[in-house]
């Protein structure tokens, strides 16, 4: 309750002493808007400078197309205006001191779109019914060595947690495990055995923006979304410029890496490419972390080190038709340890002595456009992902005689169509998703193992949906929207299962959504959604048994979730804010016991639990009330329980409280400072008994400092040096009993673009 209240406190007292140091200088302020159909301009970079005043600075248009600049002295400036699919435009403006100059700016369009993700997050400037929230290539510059996991914990309402399999999985509102759709330009990264995708190993360096949906996710989405659906998407430059970045990291205790990227555009193609190597050694404990079993060192975490080394490359292709097409490769070449559940005793009960030797993910992605006529588009993506791991388990803490190993192989082809089509001031969306996956596995016990023989397994699975979304206005402010889809999986290989009379797994149901959106004024709109969604199970929860570690349930049944939100936004020039509140009621929601007695005893099981209700309260602000300060906070309350044989129960490592705040703060013009605040309270975890206990609240406190090399002329050349400090106090967080997560740690390096 203290770390609680101090957040809450810290958050008030920042955001009341700033927004008192406006001061009595030039503003430009207005809107930029398409000048054919009238409609706002979104994510538009406008860039203002002035040799006069030696001023330089941009800002990014909201989703109302709506653009400020503050704590102008006055004189001659100019202002560059660039957005995707519109022609580059420049203007000049002489301002007065004091003065508030109101710039409203039409931009033409070009004859071609260009879409970042096929799997779009929203219409084009068209009302949200659901919540949409992005992350910006700018505030994932400042993620230093980092991975997609530390841009998720950006997310409102999102905690990032390490499990005891060492992966690191997103959470969004308290969702299950298996439950979110993860995106890379387009094409989903999950990996269908598990429904999961470790987003530890994935660099950070190589993304120029995210874009999460929450509440129901559209149906272009396809199934298994019930957590929602998050886009992760590769960097890019819209000019006709080259640019080449080199960054250098290293850190104490022990984590170093670099990363280089080139993009360029040259005429209709464009392209990215990207390498990366990072290695870390175990991480240092932080104060009051309790690890009474299988913790040989008092400073480090045991088996926590790992290595990744990655590449990637896009190249996209416009056509004078309007076309597009892009084309991906990514690989990722990684190896791992996994820390040990701490909390157990090795000699009561199973104890992961686990480390995966060997990760790859290779992918293949194909995606682009085709506008059919003037009202209609066909947009599409295919995708191949091959992805293997070696798990390895020791017999004891000291990692060297091994019990058994473990090879998985896994096939995934993914097919996904959307045509797009204009109807009145409406939209109708018609998308068809599948993807049909092979996992192999195979097992191989060493002498001391009481199993004395190998094992090779096959399974299969396809997983399919076809749906359509009708979004259409009822009046002026008022847009309604409709969805409805037909979802199935069936699982075409049980392996060994199929000798002991299982059947194949087959079900499908249908999807419904529905939403309004009302809009107040330009700046304040009203939203509200419902849902009915399907999460089937995986293979692994229905057949797998985690090298001992859990006891299969091939009789699980799937999760049925009703999903609702109603939330309000405001868009102004300083000032943006939203307030939404949401309830997800689940039937025969899949979590697991330990079980008790019996040959099994100790072993857990994935069970259909009778449901589960979580309702919640999520805001989020973001502020500039002066040129150099940027605020951008979130704090979210969720309410979790399960119910099981009629009786209420708590839920595994489900927070109660979530709260980020981040804070920009330019000293000088090349002197910057960031601040990011994260808070998680009230998180319950199960014991080997079946009971419930109460994790300390963590209040994590990061830092970084960077300095300009080259002072910012307009150009693509630049640099910095920064230093960077993760969980400043050392506090203790633990998302699931007996697994602390990282103390304190240093971080300094270099970034040079030429």
């Amino acid at each position: 309750m203290k770390k609680f209240l101090s957040f809450l406190v810290t958050c008030c007292f920042i955001i009341t002493a700033f927004s008192s140091l406006r001061a009595q200088t030039a503003t430009i302020k207005g809107k930029l808007t398409d000048n054919k159909t009238g409609k706002p301009i979104q994510g538009a970079n406008i860039y203002l400078s002035s040799q006069e005043t030696e001023f330089s600075s941009g800002v990014a248009t909201n989703q109302k197309g709506l653009y400020a600049f503050r704590e102008l002295p006055g004189g001659s400036y100019q202002l560059k205006i660039t957005a995707v699919g519109y022609q580059e435009k420049t203007q000049q403006l002489t301002l007065e001191a004091s003065e508030t100059q109101i710039l409203n700016i039409t931009l033409q369009p070009i004859k071609y779109e260009l879409s970042e993700i096929v799997v779009s997050d929203t219409k084009e400037n068209a009302p949200n019914t659901t919540t949409i929230q992005r992350i910006e290539a700018d505030e994932i510059q400042n993620i230093d060595l980092g991975t997609v996991a530390d841009v998720a914990r950006l997310l409102p309402a999102a905690h990032v947690a390490t499990n005891s399999r060492g992966q690191t999985i997103l959470y969004l509102r308290n969702s299950a495990d298996r439950q979110t759709a993860q995106f890379f330009n387009g094409a989903l990264i999950n990996v269908p055995w598990d429904n999961r995708v470790d987003i530890g190993f994935l660099p950070s360096s190589m993304l120029g923006g995210v874009t999460v949906s929450k509440g129901v996710p559209s149906v272009v989405y396809g199934t298994n979304t019930i957590g929602g659906a998050v886009n992760f998407r590769a960097r890019s430059l819209s000019d006709q410029e080259n640019l080449t970045e080199v960054k250098v990291s290293g850190s104490s205790p022990g984590l170093g890496g670099a990363s280089v990227v080139h993009m360029g555009t040259s005429n209709n193609f464009s392209y990215t490419t990207e390498v990366g190597y990072t290695k870390q050694n175990d991480y240092k404990l932080p104060s009051g972390a309790t690890t009474p079993y299988s913790q040989p060192s008092n400073e480090t975490r045991v088996n926590t080190d790992r290595r990744n080394a990655n590449l990637f490359f896009e190249g996209t292709q416009q056509f004078e038709s309007g076309a597009r097409l892009s084309a991906s490769l990514f690989h990722l070449d990684a190896e791992q340890g996994v820390a040990p559940e701490s909390n157990l005793d090795p000699s009561q009960t199973s104890v992961r002595y686990w480390r995966y030797p060997t990760i790859r993910q290779s992918m293949v992605i194909l995606n682009g456009m085709v506008p059919l006529d003037s009202d209609t588009r066909l947009r599409g993506s295919a995708w191949f992902n091959r992805y293997t791991q070696d798990i390895y388990q020791y017999q004891s803490v000291d990692y060297e005689n091994l019990d058994q190993t473990q090879a998985d192989l896994d096939l995934t082809g993914g097919l996904r169509f959307i045509l797009e089509q204009d109807i009145g001031n409406g939209q109708l969306d018609i998308a068809l998703n599948t993807l049909i996956t092979q996992h192999e596995q195979t097992i191989v016990p060493y002498q001391n193992n009481s199993a004395q023989t190998d094992s090779n397994d096959t399974y299969g699975q396809q997983i399919y949906s076809l749906g359509a979304e009708y979004t259409f206005p009822l009046s002026q402010d008022l847009t309604g929207m409709l969805g409805l889809s037909y979802e199935g999986s069936a699982i075409t290989n049980t392996g060994p299962w199929e000798n002991q009379g299982y059947e194949n797994y087959l079900s499908s149901t249908l999807s419904l959504s529905a939403g309004l959106t009302y809009n107040i004024s330009e700046q304040l709109q009203l939203r509200s959604s419902f849902g009915r969604k399907p999460r089937f199970p995986t293979m692994r929860e229905l057949y797998g048994g985690a090298l001992g570690k859990f006891v299969p349930n091939p009789n699980l049944k799937p999760v049925t979730a009703y999903l609702s939100e109603i939330g309000m936004e405001w868009l102004g020039t300083t000032v943006s804010s939203s307030l939404t509140t949401f309830l997800t009621r689940t039937y025969d929601t899949i979590d697991k016991r330990t079980i008790q007695q019996g040959p099994n005893a100790g072993k857990e099981q994935r069970i259909n639990l009778d449901g589960i209700r979580i309702w919640g309260l999520e805001t989020k602000l973001t502020t500039n009330p002066v040129e150099q300060l940027s605020i951008d906070g979130s704090f979210t309350y969720m309410h979790t329980r399960g119910f099981f044989q009629g009786d209420p129960r708590k839920l595994d490592e489900k927070p109660a409280w979530v709260g980020k705040l981040n804070i920009t703060y330019d000293l000088t013009n090349r002197l910057s400072i960031l601040s990011q605040t994260e808070y998680t309270g009230d998180i319950y975890t199960r014991t080997e008994q079946n009971n419930f206990v109460l994790l300390p609240d963590a209040l994590i406190f990061d830092g970084r400092i960077s300095y300009d090399l080259f002072q910012n002329n307009g150009s693509l050349s630049g640099g910095e040096i920064f230093f960077r400090a993760n969980n400043i106090t050392n506090d203790l967080r633990v998302l699931q009993l007996g697994l602390p997560g990282p103390g304190r740690k240093f971080l300094a390096g270099i970034k040079v673009q030429f």
